[in-house]
């Protein structure tokens, strides 16, 4: 039995780090398709007219899942790009040609569950960035970004 367990581990651990992994891909590529029609279809304006609304799931630990530690924007090289840390593996996936800039709430997301977030595209600076919010109510969003 010992025999067993020794021989499936290590399987198991690259089957559950590769489910969360997948997880994190869909959804940053489902992002990735917004972002980049937000930032060709959109006008950016200092007020942030310009937005999409989204949820982002982050897996827990399960059985199953090795789940998602943490997951951060940052831009890298003047385009934003998303990481997220499994296990000890770090992966980066560009979303946007243009940079992403987080406010204290969003530089980084270590909760497993639902984050609802708001992209918007403004200006900084004179140069076109997305900035991430944490959603807040309508009401709320219309006077303070998000």
């Amino acid at each position: 039995m010992t025999a067993l367990i020794g021989a499936t581990a290590p399987a198991l651990s690259t089957a559950r780090a590769d489910a969360a992994s997948g997880t994190m891909e869909r959804q940053l590529d489902e992002l990735g398709a917004e972002l980049t029609m937000l930032v060709e279809t959109d006008d950016a304006t200092p007020n942030g007219d310009a937005r999409r609304a989204v949820e982002l799931r982050l897996p827990a630990r399960t059985y199953t899942n090795a789940g998602v530690r943490r997951l951060q924007f940052t831009e890298r090289a003047g385009v934003g790009v998303a990481t997220w840390t499994v296990e000890s593996r770090k992966q980066t996936e560009q979303l946007v040609g243009i940079p992403i800039r987080t406010t204290a709430g969003t530089d980084r997301l270590e909760e497993p569950g639902t984050h609802q977030l708001v992209f918007v595209l403004t200006r900084s600076d004179g140069q076109r960035v997305v900035m991430v919010h944490r959603f807040k109510s309508e009401a709320a969003a219309r006077s303070g970004h998000a």
